[in-house]
């Protein structure tokens, strides 16, 4: 299997549309990202958890493909 990096994006937890912020300014925990869609306060933690969630999803999505294809290799 190849190392295979994914990208994830945060997401806002109202509307769904991808967020946008200042490249230059450092998040963390606590701080509220505004969404520039809908308006609505992100908490950070929560759209870390969201992100962290999907990235597993991806990441195991992988995995089992590539598995897949290493058996039908193995049992040809």
């Amino acid at each position: 299997m190849e190392n295979k990096q994914f990208e994830i994006s945060l997401k806002c937890l109202f509307c769904d549309c991808e967020l946008q912020g200042d490249t230059e300014k450092e998040y963390s925990s606590g701080d509220m990202l505004e969404c520039q869609e809908c308006g609505e306060l992100n908490d950070y933690d929560a759209l870390i958890d969201v992100a962290a969630d999907e990235g597993r999803e991806v990441a195991a999505k992988y995995v089992n493909e590539e598995i897949e294809k290493m058996l039908k290799k193995a049992f040809k």
